[in-house]
């Protein structure tokens, strides 16, 4: 059983195609984070051009992958059981546009910090950084969006994650129970989006008109699977 923490790097957020990868593995024991080896990245070539967002914002162009290895060559080996990184969902799509087609548990560190945070001002990573780890991203985040540094990040906030889930009575003692932790904080509270924006999902489903709202919801095959789980679980209550 082996746990990436995994980053990577895009031509942008429609059909993005890899331009870098990093990942470190890592072990959960006792609620703490063992680092067993060192975040190692790798740029592609990812056979399309990169946007000039993701340029501007990786700072990856594309003559710098131009004679890199194409993207479709990454793989992910069968015994990676977990992926942990943020917003691990994006990152997931990207190796599957690559012709990955191993799917391990997701845990997702965004969700997780939503959770943990929810009235934050924001759960960006960087953010993040400068809220538990203050000293460290005054002098490294500059580096932010090589995918390198951002498993670092990653790992940081986690840990610290890990740490406040645990003070605030949850059992986060290895990578199971981290990923049970992770799904359980992806189920939303709240709507973020439309008429109802704001409001809790387990009150808006006592009401005939909220109630309605939520079954609309569930008819719509783009509804996310979590959100749906959310509306279910409250319209059954």
């Amino acid at each position: 059983m082996t746990t990436y923490i995994l980053d990577t790097e895009t031509t942008g957020l429609v059909e993005p195609h890899m331009t870098e990868a990093a990942y470190s593995i890592i072990e959960v024991n006792n609620g703490k984070i063992e680092v067993t080896q060192a975040p190692r990245s790798k740029r592609f070539n990812p056979l399309k051009p990169i946007s000039l967002g993701s340029m501007a914002t990786s700072h990856i162009c594309d003559e710098d992958v131009a004679q890199e290895p194409p993207h479709t060559e990454f793989r992910l080996p069968s015994s990676v059981q977990y992926l942990v990184g943020h917003n691990i969902d994006f990152d997931m799509a990207v190796l599957k546009n690559a012709g990955v087609t191993h799917t391990p548990k997701l845990i997702c560190t965004k969700a997780m910090s939503s959770y943990l945070l929810p009235t934050l001002e924001s759960h960006k990573l960087v953010s993040l950084l400068y809220y538990f780890h203050r000293q460290v991203a005054r002098e490294q985040a500059k580096h932010a969006h090589a995918a390198i540094y951002d498993i670092y990040f990653t790992q940081l906030v986690l840990g610290s994650l890990i740490e406040l889930a645990n003070s605030q009575g949850h059992n986060i003692t290895d990578v199971e129970s981290l990923y049970q932790f992770s799904e359980m904080a992806r189920i939303p509270t709240h709507l973020s989006f439309g008429k109802y924006k704001g409001q809790a999902i387990k009150e808006l489903a006592a009401t005939s008109d909220g109630a309605g709202y939520l079954k609309w919801l569930l008819t719509q095959d783009s509804i996310d699977p979590y959100l749906a789980q959310a509306c279910q679980q409250a319209l059954d209550a």
